[in-house]
């Protein structure tokens, strides 16, 4: 029996669903032998994709490497010919994912954020749970009410916990109206310096320096870790599945995102992505597998940090009879296109992004003159 082999190159750390998917797929078709070999970054991917052994299927930890031209066919063709599964696809995730109505990747790794609530600090503090049309000046004032320090000033418990990055401040950005580059990536000119942008940020930068309910950048801190001493805590998937892991899951609530004065119900996406690449000897084969690996084994979810790409997956796995997970698979309803996918000098501009943010946090520079010197980076 001759073997063909489907070379897959991989920039993902932790191989165990793979090498999970890549065993039981083998043993369905003997005749087949999946090929696993591990690159760091788009750099080492686009090496192996110009050598001359070019990978059949290549994957990304983000979605940028599926913009680039010739690299990844489009499978929008092989998915209309299995019958349902167009329709199978979530539709918020396929709307980010499309490109020109070409589908070069399947998306995997799929995680949104939302907001987790301590049930046993907000009843400590004799305060209601928030619902989905809370707004963004209601959080607020429930972060000042559960936000607890010492007589040094020492905070013992946050009232809000998230991280200093460009990323992490644009589902209040897109919530506001505003963007931080055009849709098709070409210009940050007109959208990150855009009223709607710039308003939404001095919010979450006063929560940080004005408010003080989040713990500041080398803030000394006796709150321990997020799930310890932080009332309400911007939560993506895999801090969710963290909890429900540990059995600690009932300790919380989940929330949507605040309203903002803008009123757009919108939120940022992280995902992979996983194609066959336009040199593969063996695209059926390749395709068998890519099914196989993100759209067929439901019981990859079932111990979840991130969300499935199918609504089938969800119902299959259990997700949908779980309240935490209902509320994030509703959520990729609304989901936008991040400006990080958008533009890859925006993306790698990142830490010097972050850095200004710090410097406005700390230091008190001037939100609208950062944000407007920020078009030079798209």
């Amino acid at each position: 029996m001759s073997i063909t082999t489907i070379k897959f190159t991989t920039q993902f750390e932790n191989l165990n669903d793979l090498i999970q998917a890549k065993a039981s797929f083998e043993q369905k078709h003997p005749d087949v032998q999946i090929d696993i070999e591990q690159v760091t970054d788009n750099f080492e991917s686009l090496r192996a994709f110009n050598s001359d052994a070019p990978p059949d299927i290549m994957d990304s930890g983000g979605w940028a490497l599926c913009l680039k031209e010739g690299l990844f066919i489009d499978l929008m063709p092989c998915v209309r010919e299995i019958d349902g599964l167009e329709e199978d696809l979530n539709a918020g995730i396929l709307g980010v994912a499309l490109q020109d109505d070409k589908l070069t990747g399947l998306p995997i790794d799929i995680s949104v954020p939302l907001i987790l609530i301590n049930k046993a600090m907000f009843d400590r503090a004799g305060l209601p749970y928030p619902t989905d049309d809370w707004t963004w000046d209601e959080m607020i004032e429930l972060g000042k009410k559960l936000t607890i320090r010492d007589d040094q000033g020492l905070a013992t418990q946050f009232g809000f916990g998230t991280g200093v990055d460009i990323e992490y401040f644009e589902p209040f950005v897109m919530r506001n109206g505003g963007r931080y580059l055009s849709p098709d990536g070409r210009t940050a000119r007109g959208y990150v310096d855009s009223p709607a942008t710039i308003e939404a940020f001095k919010k979450v930068v006063d929560m940080f320096r004005v408010h003080h309910i989040n713990r500041n950048p080398g803030e000394p801190s006796g709150a321990g870790e997020l799930h310890q001493g932080f009332a309400m805590v911007f939560a993506f998937t895999w801090f969710t599945g963290g909890l429900i892991h540990h059995n600690i899951d009932d300790h919380f609530e989940v929330v949507g995102l605040p309203r903002m004065p803008g009123e757009e119900e919108a939120n940022m996406i992280y995902m992979g992505g996983c194609g066959i690449t336009t040199k593969s000897q063996h695209p059926d084969l390749a395709w068998a597998f890519l099914r196989h690996y993100i759209l067929e084994r439901p019981e990859r979810f079932q111990q979840a940090n991130v969300l499935p790409l199918t609504y089938s997956l969800a119902q299959q796995s259990g997700m949908t009879e779980n309240k935490f997970w209902q509320r994030y698979l509703k959520e990729l309803e609304v989901v936008q296109t991040s400006g990080f996918y958008l533009n890859e000098r925006w993306n790698s501009s990142r830490q010097l992004i972050n850095q200004d943010m710090e410097r406005m946090i700390l230091d008190g520079d001037d939100v609208g003159q950062l944000l407007r010197s920020w078009t030079r980076y798209a």
